[in-house]
């Protein structure tokens, strides 16, 4: 890696970082900003060529797969379905994990599959859900980035905007949610890299109770397919 690529990879991670420090700190709409570092970061283009700074830094890197989203007709997690053993409808759990604290902060992960490898020039093409859009990680980065308020807002939603603008039953929007959990992934890939710790969610907070969310997709069993 040449001394101008090390250099530009470690300010993108330490803007990610300091997003995610304001979002700590009770700015949630720092959510915007990181969208735009992780475009750089994952999902950026040049003449239809992948141009991600951490695909170009590190081409030979794999990393952590996103937990698949898994269909059943009977039960997602905690939850369970009743149906007829001919019934179409299927349930299943986003791969996220969500906390909010007493404070009204809310935080989100990745479930991840740390047994599944993937090319980091690839990793954003994993699906998040399916229903009732289909987003992947690059769709969620480059919609909130390019149309959503990271660089740029699109006054004629598509349907991935109109979705990940809705609100989830955790009380935060989809985009905020997603970009957040993608950030702290990226964190903490970046934190292996380039041997550094960056900023975390108060001690004070972690130590006491909060609560845990995962969000839940349903659908016909025809829609379910690839």
């Amino acid at each position: 890696m040449s001394a101008y690529l090390k250099q530009q990879l470690r300010e993108s991670l330490a803007v990610v970082d300091t997003c995610l420090d304001c979002i700590y700190s009770g700015k949630p709409q720092m959510y915007r900003a990181l969208a735009g570092q992780l475009r750089l970061l994952l999902c950026d283009t040049r003449q239809k060529k992948n141009n991600s700074l951490l695909a170009v830094s590190y081409p030979k890197l794999e990393v952590s797969g996103i937990e698949p989203i898994n269909w059943s007709p009977s039960a997602a997690g905690v939850v369970r379905m009743s149906q007829s053993e001919s019934g179409t409808n299927r349930i299943a759990q986003m791969p996220l994990e969500i906390s909010i604290y007493p404070n009204g902060l809310a935080v989100a992960d990745l479930v991840l599959n740390h047994d599944a490898l993937h090319p980091i020039a690839t990793w954003c093409n994993q699906r998040l859900t399916f229903h009732p859009t289909r987003l992947t990680a690059r769709t969620v980065i480059r919609t909130v980035a390019d149309k959503g308020g990271g660089a740029h807002v699109d006054a004629d939603g598509s349907p991935e905007l109109r979705l990940l603008y809705q609100y989830t039953p955790a009380g935060r929007t989809y985009a905020e949610l997603f970009v957040i959990a993608i950030g702290r992934f990226v964190q903490s890939l970046g934190e292996k890299l380039l041997n550094q710790k960056g900023c975390r969610v108060p001690a004070e907070l972690t130590i006491g109770a909060h609560r845990k969310f995962n969000l839940l997709v349903a659908t016909h069993l025809e829609l379910t397919e690839d």
